[in-house]
């Protein structure tokens, strides 16, 4: 990251987690539908993660970090945060679990090469550079490593549209993930594989108070599973990816 940069991004978190507060308000509502999407990335982490050294990028104030622990990881996590990494290690010495924390930035860290087996993050390669960040993860990778993250993407019109309209939710330099994006990611991984989630499913926001929204909502998942994989080229409008990274290239 530029300095300017990295400070904003700082400033920004350190602000959100002063409050130990990671609601996002007017967007808020729009994180209902995101079951689906974290239960499959939960999934794939814990039938990888046992006994492997894991890092996770942007652990804020270790809402998962549990999580992941119970999991079987052997967990390190970073923030470019200092309150969230704070609150982060306040948070662990309440529990019967050991992790270290560190307020880093992700795109230079302090790790040696091939420090771990795993590098996991929710929302966070699309706060970095690109090219950076992956050169990093290669890196700190072992053989045979494994990188997943859940990230958000930026093709939608519609969805950029709310963005531009709502630019104090987020930090003015983070860049929704586009194709050109995930296609740099083979440069440095031998395996480059993503699942696309709430395209039509979005539909379902304004009625998350309404009896019927779970069934709405399972139906237009459904309808986004097939959509998606009779056009494939829609793909890229979904709302969130799971990015599947495999092998760093040494």
């Amino acid at each position: 990251m530029s300095n300017d940069r990295l400070q904003r991004e700082k400033d920004f978190h350190d602000n959100l987690f002063g409050d130990e507060n990671e609601d996002r308000s007017g967007s808020e509502k729009y994180y209902v539908i995101m079951d689906s999407a974290e239960s499959a990335y939960g999934s794939m982490i814990e039938q990888s993660c046992r006994g492997k050294r894991l890092l996770e990028f942007g652990c804020g104030v270790g809402n998962d970090s549990v999580k992941w622990l119970g999991m079987g990881a052997i967990l390190t996590g970073i923030d470019i945060s200092e309150e969230g990494v704070r609150v982060a290690r306040e948070q662990i010495e309440k529990t019967d679990f050991t992790a270290s924390f560190y307020a880093m930035n992700a795109e230079a860290t302090e790790f040696k090469d091939k420090s771990f087996d795993m590098v996991i993050g929710t929302a966070i390669i699309h706060h970095l550079d690109i090219l950076k960040s992956y050169e990093e993860i290669a890196r700190l990778l072992d053989v045979g490593g494994r990188a997943i993250f859940l990230e958000p993407l930026g093709h939608n019109p519609l969805i950029n549209l709310y963005r531009r309209l709502t630019p104090s939710l987020r930090t003015a330099d983070e860049h929704p993930l586009l194709q050109k994006d995930i296609l740099l990611a083979e440069k440095y991984f031998e395996k480059v594989s993503g699942k696309y989630y709430y395209l039509f499913a979005l539909l379902a926001v304004p009625f998350s108070n309404m009896f019927f929204f779970k069934g709405l909502l399972r139906f237009l998942e459904g309808m986004d599973n097939a959509v998606m994989r009779l056009l494939p080229f829609l793909r890229k409008y979904a709302w969130y990816m799971i990015l599947d990274l495999q092998n760093p290239k040494k």
